[in-house]
Order: structure tokens, then C-alpha cells, then sequence
């Protein structure tokens, strides 16, 4: 019987990785820490190795842990996009902005990328993910907002939402009946960014809905387009 063939992973380490690589790798860890294999913490220490891996074998020791070596072969090895155009990796965020008094308002069945950004000046923000359509198990959003708006989150039952790494004080945060961990397979959005506004984070009511029919009604039956930067 002839020898095993050694996978290419183990002939060739020193060969470099690009962007979907790493892109690549950087899912492997967010779903890892969906699903409680890793801490979060462990998850923001490994997320820079991942992001700075030159070789193969730099990226695989970020990944050996948690995938059997064909599939971490498989991860380093090739061109695994996860999806195309802003909001789809680490570097390249989709960006909601709205500029004066206004709310920005997002609600229906909009698709939530891996990452997002939400700029507001002085007006509120409301994200309703009631119908939302989650492209990944983590979600990264970053909110930037002034201080004389407030910000909702109205998130479906089961969603997790985790605003330990908010990094400035609010004046309130209310999280009203949403857990930091998710049910299992349900998305879980970390949120970073800065207010000093309200900040609240609950279940969606009738009131909600009916606010989501009207604004679908206003724009004629089609949810409108979201406001990138």
C-alpha cells in the first residue's frame, strides 16, 4: 500500500495567503465564537493573528483547534469568498449614514451583513432586524452617533446582542428583555461605537409594526433603499 500523500497544507506552509484567506479564516472564528468553542475573548485575540497571517501555516495556527486539518487545509488553502461588496469583510463595512436632524430608520426585510457601520450626526437611529435577513452568525456593528438622538435596536426573539465592547459611557442603556447570548443558530451582534445618548435594546411591539407598515406604505409598497455613505 503506498504512502499517504501528505495534504497540502503540511507540504507547503510557507506559501503566502491573501485576503479571501484570511477573510475566510476570520468566519471560522466569529461562527467558533457563536457557538461558544471559544470565548470572545479568545475571538478578539485571534482575530488580529488572523487578520495579519502572511503564510499558510500562520493562518492555520489561529485555526488548528477548532476545524480537523483537511478542513483548515481546505479554509487556508483556498479561494473561499463569503460574499461580495461592502459589508463583507473586516476592512470594507457597509456604512449607513444620515446626515442632520433626521432618523435613520432602517426596517423590512434588509440584508444584515458580517459588518456595519451607522454614522448619524445629530439625528436618532433605529434599526429594526425584525425582518432581517442575518448573512452570518456575528454580526459587527459599529454605531457613531450624536448626542441628542436616541438608539434603537429592536431585535427578533432568540437574537443576541452584546454591548460589552462599547467603549463610552452612556447616559442610559435599557436593555429590555434581550440576552447577551443568542439561542443556538440565531444571530449575535456585537456593538462598538459611541453616544451619549439613549441607547435601547428590545423586542419589537405593535407599535413597531405598525411604524414598519406605514413606512413600507409610504414608499409605495417597497422597502426603500438604505442610506450608504
Amino acid at each position: 500500500m503506498p504512502p499517504t500523500e501528505p495534504d497540502p497544507l503540511r507540504r507547503e506552509p510557507h506559501l503566502r495567503v491573501g485576503t479571501a484567506q484570511r477573510e475566510a479564516a476570520l468566519e471560522v472564528l466569529r461562527n467558533a465564537a457563536a457557538d461558544e468553542r471559544i470565548t470572545f475573548e479568545e475571538l478578539e485575540a485571534r482575530v488580529p493573528r488572523a487578520l495579519h497571517a502572511v503564510t499558510r501555516g500562520d493562518l492555520a495556527t489561529v485555526l488548528d483547534d477548532l476545524l480537523p486539518a483537511a478542513e483548515v487545509d481546505h479554509v487556508v488553502g483556498g479561494e473561499l469568498p463569503r460574499g461580495t461588496g461592502a459589508g463583507y469583510s473586516w476592512d470594507d463595512p457597509l456604512v449607513l449614514e444620515v446626515e442632520g436632524w433626521t432618523e435613520l430608520y432602517v426596517a423590512h426585510a434588509w440584508e444584515v451583513p458580517p459588518f456595519l457601520e451607522v454614522h448619524a450626526s445629530s439625528g436618532g437611529v433605529r434599526l429594526d432586524f425584525s425582518e432581517a435577513i442575518p448573512r452570518a452568525k456575528v454580526i459587527d456593528l459599529v454605531i457613531v452617533c450624536g448626542s441628542w438622538g436616541s438608539t434603537h435596536l429592536i431585535v427578533p426573539d432568540g437574537w443576541g446582542v452584546d454591548m460589552a465592547s462599547w467603549q463610552t459611557e452612556v447616559s442610559t442603556l435599557q436593555l429590555q428583555g434581550v440576552r447577551t447570548r443568542p439561542r443556538p443558530g440565531l444571530p449575535r451582534i456585537i456593538v462598538r461605537g459611541q453616544t451619549s445618548g439613549i441607547v435601547y435594546v428590545r423586542r419589537p411591539n405593535e407599535r413597531d409594526r405598525k411604524r414598519a407598515a406605514k413606512h413600507l406604505l409610504r414608499n409605495g409598497g417597497t422597502p426603500p433603499a438604505l442610506p450608504r455613505a
